[in-house]
């Protein structure tokens, strides 16, 4: 459910508002939703990395992937067929670990506000 909800809001939110929005989105998500730090991030990486992969797949399909193998060429990828596959990947993980470890600092944030700070 919090994957479907931050994928969704991201997927709205980045045709108006700079793509560091997935952080911000992932961060309010994981403090409302989650349950414990791994579902958080687990949940902001996977909506990102699998958003941005699709619309990065939906971007470069159409043109034969021609922007994603000259990107290849200028992080100096070995020439190969397969290149805009690596764009492809770095663009989700690059993503998904901004979006987790923003939901990771929303669950942690969540914690730290609910919870009593200790009697002296």
């Amino acid at each position: 459910m919090l994957i479907l909800l931050i994928a969704i809001i991201c997927l709205i939110l980045q045709f108006f508002l700079p793509w560091w929005i997935i952080a911000l989105v992932a961060f309010v998500m994981a403090f409302w939703k989650s349950k414990s730090a791994g579902h958080a991030f687990g949940a902001g990486f996977s909506a990102i990395f699998l958003l941005w992969i699709i619309m990065a797949l939906i971007h470069s399909i159409p043109n034969e992937n021609l922007l994603a193998n000259r990107v290849g060429q200028m992080l100096m990828l070995p020439d190969l067929s397969y290149n805009w596959i690596i764009v492809m990947l770095i663009t989700g993980i690059i993503g998904g670990l901004a979006a987790g470890l923003s939901a990771l600092a929303g669950f942690y944030s969540q914690q730290a506000i609910s919870k009593t700070p200790p009697t002296v």
